[in-house]
């Protein structure tokens, strides 16, 4: 009989040993197959002159072990689209899997070639191409390189590499990656309706581009997704307006489904236009004005200078960049975009009493470029571009700088050449190079520009 009672109790006990673990297991594990997330420190912002949107905290519900950024309000209603190439992708894409796909619900990654990677699926947009096209256009010699022998088929000098800087504007037109990149925008939009239907938004970006997904979040819910909006940075081509791919772009649901339905009913005229053409973008561009979905000019909410090379005192068109939102940068590292991750992070952490929190311009360059210019660097690049002439030192540089009340920062090369700048910049590595920064300056910059009070977001075409 004691024994019966000791053995009923030992199964008891290891019954709710057993409900213990397995209410562990089902409520602490990261959702979707996220690692486990640390927040950084709280943002300690310095200087800051402008308020943002207050309102309710995010859901206490939300998983501390999930990216505070992948449960902001809207983030459900966006799709990010991810436009890459086999030429880059093992060097540029990885980044991300770590920090910027973190934030995003839902995902899609088109590239010219199909194939999974870390998990991910790699679409391949370009099986949408007339097939003829595909098999003996000259654009399309990598592809089938790639069809017939995968990966192998690339060599050394056709790989990217994670650099970002381009000697020009015009693309790399000997890159055969390149060539077969305009072909990707319009298959791209329709295999962006096929895969996700019913959402309300699609964000496209490269993976040179780094997007504040919160600014993003904030600025989609000024607008009106039922409307037809096809948004971005505008360059012109001709008398094609179009949203520049680098700097991101947007499209509502419904400007998505008419081009998409345009495309597929004047394909042979697509395929004939893009043939005679050098930039996607721009061939998309005027898609969408043919669809009925003109470009909602939104620099300088999007726009495609790199964090580190900026001008802040640009005004185009009466909008002035430092007040208005900032959502997107271009031409960017692996390095600094991981940087600019980990910076959002915190930035998101220091505003937990906000819904949805954004960043102007002139935000970024209070709590993001300020703290890079604290003491001089060596094998770096600030874009002071004011030839001085030759000195003997560093010091003898700065000296020049300091003479001037215009100037901000210097930059001392390898053959001595002194070079001086009024405009603002952290810069990045370079070798051979000292740079430096008048920081009273750099300070005062921010301290005496225009104050910033609403947001200027723009909504109106």
């Amino acid at each position: 009989m004691n024994y019966a009672r000791v053995q009923r109790k030992y199964w008891s006990i290891a019954i709710i040993t057993l409900i213990g673990l397995v209410y562990l297991h089902t409520t602490l594990r990261p959702f979707s197959g996220e690692s486990a997330h640390l927040s950084p420190e709280p943002l300690k912002h310095g200087g800051q002159k402008t308020d943002h949107a207050a309102g309710a905290a995010p859901a206490a519900s939300s998983v501390a072990l999930q990216p505070k950024c992948k449960t902001l309000p809207g983030a459900n209603d966006t799709v990010v689209i991810m436009k890459t190439g086999a030429t880059e992708l093992q060097d540029k894409l990885p980044i991300h899997l770590t920090t910027t796909h973190r934030c995003y619900p839902h995902l899609l990654l088109v590239s010219d070639y199909a194939e999974d990677f870390e998990g991910l699926v790699v679409h391949d947009a370009l099986m949408d191409v007339d097939v003829q096209i595909r098999d003996s256009h000259a654009d399309f010699a990598l592809w089938r390189r790639l069809k017939g022998e995968g990966r192998s088929a690339l060599n050394a000098t056709e790989l990217s590499g994670p650099g970002a800087r381009l000697p020009d504007g015009n693309g790399k037109p000997t890159n055969p990656g390149w060539k077969l990149d305009k072909w990707k925008f319009l298959p791209m939009m329709s295999k962006t309706l096929e895969e996700f239907p019913d959402k309300k938004w699609y964000v496209f970006v490269e993976t040179d581009t780094y997007m504040f997904w919160s600014s993003w979040l904030a600025y989609a819910a000024e607008l009106d997704w039922q409307k037809p909006y096809y948004m971005g940075a505008q360059v012109n081509i001709g008398d094609i307006a179009f949203a520049h791919g680098g700097s991101g772009f947007a499209v509502s649901r419904p400007a998505l489904e008419h081009v998409v339905k345009h495309y597929k009913s004047h394909k042979p005229d697509w395929e004939k236009f893009t043939d005679g053409h050098w930039a996607g973008d721009c061939i998309l561009g005027k898609a969408f004005a043919d669809s009925g979905t003109p470009l909602m000019r939104a620099w300088p909410i999007w726009q495609g200078d790199p964090v580190h090379n900026m001008n802040y005192d640009r005004v185009d068109n009466d909008r002035q960049l430092w007040c208005h939102p900032s959502v997107s940068y271009h031409h960017l590292t692996p390095s600094v975009i991981e940087d600019m991750w980990k910076y959002e992070q915190r930035w998101l952490d220091g505003h937990e009493n906000t819904t949805i929190p954004y960043h102007r311009h002139s935000d970024v360059y209070a709590d993001y470029v300020l703290p890079k210019t604290q003491s001089s660097r060596d094998n770096w690049d600030n874009y002071a571009k004011d030839d001085k002439g030759s000195v003997e030192s560093p010091d003898a540089c700065r000296a020049l700088c300091q003479a001037d009340e215009t100037c901000l920062q210097y930059i001392l090369n390898d053959q001595s050449t002194c070079f001086t700048t009024g405009r603002p910049n952290s810069g990045e590595p370079a070798d051979g190079m000292h740079s430096g920064w008048i920081q009273d300056r750099m300070q005062a910059f921010y301290d005496t520009a225009p104050s910033c009070d609403i947001a200027r977001w723009i909504t109106e075409y």
